[in-house]
């Protein structure tokens, strides 16, 4: 009796080790626990899933395509009120504003050059909804802050460099790549580092800069790093700790083992293995994790309200809604309904399907946004 009352309480300890997590306030350990949700997708689905499972309707919202905004690739989304920022950083090197319900355009945000307000490259963009400002992370080094209206009201240097960033509550937050330096900084409005977390040499030579390593929330931050099967909360207080641990089966690549791979190796396990999360969308009913089990991609549906995930082939991902293929729901607006980005092939289907006018598009045209 007494033996099993031992392994008892052993097993007991080992599974509160699982899901419990103690949280780092700065460099201080906090006293307050929280729990990790399991998110098992290595149990993959056999049937199809249907998009209008979990969303009911959809609206397309057209991007006007004029003179001062020809977009080629959409980077980030954020939807404000009646506006929608769209960035381009690669091909049209530009934020753009347009109105949400009708996508006319309505201005640009700053513009190419070395002057006062003008960038060389941009990285990233937040918004601070309640004061209206626009922050634009530039060359790695720079945050600029403009208005709503365009105007440029402020160029800072950032003391270390950064890839990505948000801002939320008078905090910015923000990714750091640099081999030597932690992969995440928070910092008051003055970049006043407040806590650094989750050095980057544990990668040695393989860091990769994920897309979309943060997403507001109303309880906090989350975040996510390279080959991390975590997606973490900061919460307000700065506690970080694990929301969604993700099971990705037993082939699952993890940082212990990449250090001192050559590059080379790691490319080739990636393409035989299962790899890091690529996207991780939270909305408000439903969380989404797109993944890829030897080079073949999977998308995971964590339903919040059942506390159940489930895991599908994408190729048997159906859009019921709009009889195109399976949407990348990439972003989330301030009410967290999921947005997806319509380009060329999904636009010239919706048209051949009578959900567009073709008098209203032609093929040069701005991609599409599609909110659900």
């Amino acid at each position: 009796m007494k033996k099993k009352y031992i392994i008892t309480s052993i097993l007991v300890i080992l599974c509160s080790l699982v899901v419990v997590f103690t949280a780092k306030k700065g460099n201080n350990k906090s006293n307050k626990t929280f729990q990790s949700i399991v998110w098992e997708c290595s149990e993959i689905q056999t049937d199809s899933f249907k998009l209008k499972s979990i969303i009911s309707d959809y609206r397309i919202v057209p991007l006007e395509y004029t003179d001062n905004s020809i977009i080629g690739n959409i980077d980030k989304v954020i939807v404000v009120d009646s506006l929608v920022f769209v960035m381009d950083s690669q091909v049209a090197a530009g934020i753009f504003v347009f109105d949400v319900r009708s996508g006319k355009f309505i201005r640009n945000i700053g513009d190419v050059g070395k002057g006062f307000g003008e960038y060389l490259r941009l990285y990233d963009m937040s918004i601070d909804s309640e004061n209206r400002y626009i922050y634009v992370l530039c060359e790695k080094k720079r945050l600029l802050c403009y208005s709503f209206t365009g105007k440029c009201l402020s160029v800072k240097e950032l003391p270390f460099l950064a890839t990505n960033f948000e801002y939320l509550d008078d905090k910015f937050y923000f990714i750091n790549e640099m081999p030597d330096e932690n992969n995440l900084y928070i910092t008051d409005c003055d970049f006043h580092i407040l806590s650094s977390e989750f050095p980057n040499n544990v990668y040695g030579e393989n860091y990769r800069r994920l897309i979309h390593p943060l997403q507001k929330t109303s309880d906090g931050m989350l975040y996510r790093r390279f080959l991390d099967q975590n997606i973490y909360m900061i919460d307000r207080d700065n506690n970080i700790y694990p929301l969604y641990t993700l099971n990705l089966g037993d082939d699952q690549l993890n940082i212990e083992m990449v250090k001192k791979m050559p590059r080379k190796q790691l490319k080739d396990l990636m393409s035989h293995e299962i790899s890091h999360i690529k996207f991780y969308t939270d909305g408000k009913d439903y969380s989404m994790a797109l993944f890829f089990i030897k080079n073949v991609p999977f998308i995971s549906i964590y339903d919040k309200k059942k506390n159940i995930a489930k895991t599908y082939e994408y190729s048997m991902m159906k859009n019921d809604l709009m009889n195109l293929n399976f949407p990348l729901l990439e972003f989330v607006t301030s009410e967290k309904k999921f947005i997806a980005v319509l380009y060329n092939e999904d636009i010239e289907a919706l048209i051949e399907n009578n959900l567009f006018d073709n008098n209203t598009y032609e093929q040069n045209d701005n991609p599409m946004l599609c909110i659900f």
